[in-house]
């Protein structure tokens, strides 16, 4: 029993408690020196992990890592370059790359949305509704405009609306807005080039683009640092068109006032001068102003129409027919005499009409009256090979190769494919298909004595430094007609315009040469020509002895008169005598186009970034713009309006100069109620680091205002929304 209680400690006693207190005590000390190894070990261990977790990411993976923290740390930013500037012969400017502004807005941080719309439809040139359906459709960001200038950011800044963002970028403006745009072209909100000159010659404008590395902060803003390497961009070259803006305003004018007259559905005009193929105007209608493309009323706005868009040119195809006569006959025009059948007359069971009953006509008086009937007897004596040559020597059937893109080829079916009437309907100009720069260029081979020129729009691209890259020259294509043949033409078609269909185009004191033409439209529903839509057109050149302009009107399914003679000989007229007459037509034209208020392009603002403040100051007084200087430096790192943008006379020009070393006197100014680009703007003068808490408007500084600053010790800026 004693061993028992002994051993089991059921029996209280000295012995069992001086033998329990010491097994408790080995017990005790046991557990304790456990814990303090197994501790030790963990700590060990994790020690030993995060050694090698930083020899790992230290040595094995740190180029690697490296990367990464650079990629959070540094940012690699492309540096956009200013794309070239297009100009007419003159100098005039007809499209050029500014400085402007995408505008956003964060709907739902507005309290009051359509307050909010009606403060910015005062200040942006968009309705007040149409801004709050955009704000409504997208309530976390809407875009509201994608090109707006320097001043009307500064306005709505001024509204101190909450969720706005402006994003300054190189954005085209196109001074002339709708005149000229289907030549030009046009450029996206990104700049991208669409159509026109900006698509043809994008090689050259886009330029190169740059780059420069920046560090970002925590709070992710972007901050320039010297030290790292940079390439500045290469800007875009320039062209020298052969546009001149005051005939192109004159034919757009003219030509939108016949169709609206007419109640027509389109046109369009070419003026070109024969001797070298220079296009000197282009128009098409309906318009659209770049500026805003995406405002146009339908996809068919962007086309130039006088090269993409195809018609049966009827009477003014006659050329054709009349060279051939002319050359492989040689015949007395006024002798030969064709009967015209008194007006209609069979041709394979359909009718062919005259628009007047003519019986017997001189060959000179079927082309001078326009006779259809007489103008297919006559081409009964031609060999189909023969007239297919003439047609296609003259560039139909074949692009041109003007530097436009999208032009068409037209149609010129080969003597294989004609019908036992095919060369009877193309002498009266069906059966073809012709586009209006054709025409032109056909009817400037007349004028030429005979010689086909390549129409083209760029005379010289030159880079930013003047250097001119590429120049174009004339080009002669082919030698169509011997010179007298042409100069018999010139003479048939004089006829036309004093004597007969053309008598609507006349201007006294100038001599015009050239063709009326009327067509029938093929109707695809009925598979017959329309009785009641029709293009009415005029070709021709001026002055007739000697020309130095060649002139299209394409007037497309007029409603109120169809007669080429009613609707396109006026208008070729009215043109003719603006841009050929008196000295005070043309002053008077000149200053019609002064008036389209466009901006002053003077009141651009400088680059002046990277001047010596001297000369820059110098710059700026010579045009008279008042400026402050920001800093005490020697140099401008930094100017407000940016580059390129338009400046009020008003506005102050801003030059920040290079950070100056705080000396022992200098104070701390007063940020507090500035916002944080103000105050950056500010503290910009001094080489100290800043330390910026928040975003809006400065509620805090440290030091504070009046205390002295200290060159090594960081300045904190703390900034509010509210």
């Amino acid at each position: 029993m004693k061993w028992i209680a002994e051993n089991w400690n059921i029996m209280p006693g000295k012995t069992a408690k001086r033998k329990n207190k010491r097994t408790s005590s080995k017990s005790s000390r046991f557990d304790t020196r456990t814990r303090l190894a197994v501790l030790g070990l963990l700590w060990l261990g994790g020690f030993l992990m995060v050694a090698i977790k930083l020899v790992i990411v230290q040595v094995v993976f740190h180029a690697d890592y490296d990367k990464i923290a650079r990629k959070y740390l540094e940012e690699r930013h492309e540096l956009e370059p200013q794309r070239g500037t297009i100009k007419d012969r003159n100098g005039e400017v007809m499209a050029v790359d500014l400085v402007q502004y995408s505008f956003a807005v964060r709907p739902h941080l507005l309290a009051d949305q359509r307050a909010a719309a009606k403060k910015l439809a005062g200040i942006i040139d968009i309705p007040a509704d149409k801004i709050l359906r955009r704000m409504r459709a997208n309530p976390r960001f809407a875009y509201l405009d994608r090109r707006i200038n320097y001043e009307e950011v500064e306005k709505i800044r001024a509204l101190k609306l909450p969720g706005l963002s402006f994003e300054k970028k190189f954005s085209r403006y196109y001074p002339y807005k709708s005149i000229g745009a289907h030549l030009v072209g046009f450029c996206d909100y990104e700049n991208h080039a669409k159509c026109g000159l900006e698509l043809t010659y994008n090689r050259y404008l886009r330029g190169d683009p740059g780059w420069t590395i920046y560090l970002r902060d925590a709070l992710g803003n972007r901050v320039p640092n010297l030290d790292f390497p940079t390439a500045p961009p290469v800007n875009g070259a320039n062209l020298v068109t052969t546009i001149d803006m005051v005939y192109q305003s004159i034919l757009e004018e003219e030509l939108r006032r016949a169709i609206d007259t007419h109640r027509a559905e389109d046109g369009s005009a070419v003026l070109m001068d024969p001797r070298t193929g220079a296009v000197l105007a282009m128009a098409s209608y309906p318009a659209f102003d770049p500026n805003h493309y995406n405002r146009a009323s339908s996809s068919g706005d962007y086309r130039n129409r006088a090269v993409s868009d195809l018609y049966e040119p009827g009477s003014t195809f006659k050329m054709v027919a009349l060279a051939v006569y002319l050359e492989q006959f040689n015949p007395d025009l006024d002798r030969e005499l064709i009967f015209c059948e008194n007006g209609r007359f069979m041709l394979a069971n359909n009718p062919v009409k005259d628009h007047k009953k003519f019986g017997w006509l001189t060959a000179r008086e079927v082309f001078e009256h326009s006779s259809n009937i007489g103008i297919i007897k006559l081409a009964k004596k031609f060999k189909a090979p023969v007239y297919y040559r003439y047609a296609r020597d003259f560039g139909f059937g074949a692009i041109t190769g003007i530097d436009l893109p999208a032009e068409a080829q037209g149609i010129l079916h080969k003597p294989t494919e004609y019908s036992a009437t095919s060369l009877a309907y193309m002498s009266i100009g069906y059966e073809v298909a012709v586009t209006p720069l054709q025409v032109a260029a056909a009817y400037a081979a007349i004028a030429n004595d005979g010689l086909l020129m390549q129409p083209y729009l760029v005379r010289e691209v030159v880079s930013e430094s003047g250097e001119v890259l590429e120049a174009h020259q004339p080009m002669k294509i082919r030698q169509v007609v011997a010179p007298q043949t042409a100069r018999r033409m010139r003479n048939i078609l004089k006829g036309v315009v004093d004597n007969g269909t053309g008598s609507n185009a006349s201007v006294d004191g100038l001599s015009i040469a050239g063709k009326t033409g009327t067509a029938q439209k093929f109707d695809i529903k009925t598979g017959k020509y329309s009785s009641k839509k029709h293009v009415a057109s005029f070709a021709g050149f001026f002055p007739a002895e000697a020309p130095e302009f060649v002139l299209v009107v394409v007037v497309n399914t007029p409603r109120l008169g169809y007669y080429g003679s009613q609707v396109a000989a006026p208008v070729f007229r009215n043109i003719a005598r603006r841009i050929y007459g008196l000295p005070i037509r043309r002053q008077q034209a000149e200053t019609r186009l002064a008036s389209l208020q466009l901006p002053p392009l003077t009141r651009k603002s400088l680059v002046l970034e990277g001047l010596p403040v001297r000369k820059a100051k110098k710059l700026l007084k010579e045009r008279k713009y008042e400026y402050q200087i920001i800093g005490y430096g020697s140099m401008v790192i930094r100017q407000e309006p940016p580059p390129y943008a338009f400046i009020n006379p008003a506005v102050k020009v801003k030059l920040f100069t290079e950070a100056r070393t705080v000396s022992k006197t200098e104070r701390m100014p007063n940020l507090t109620g500035l916002s944080l680009k103000e105050a950056l703007q500010v503290m910009s003068q001094w080489d100290v680091a800043l330390e910026v808490d928040g975003s809006g408007v400065v509620v805090e500084q440290n030091p504070p205002p009046g205390e002295r600053m200290d060159k090594n010790k960081k300045i904190k800026l703390i900034c509010s929304r509210t």
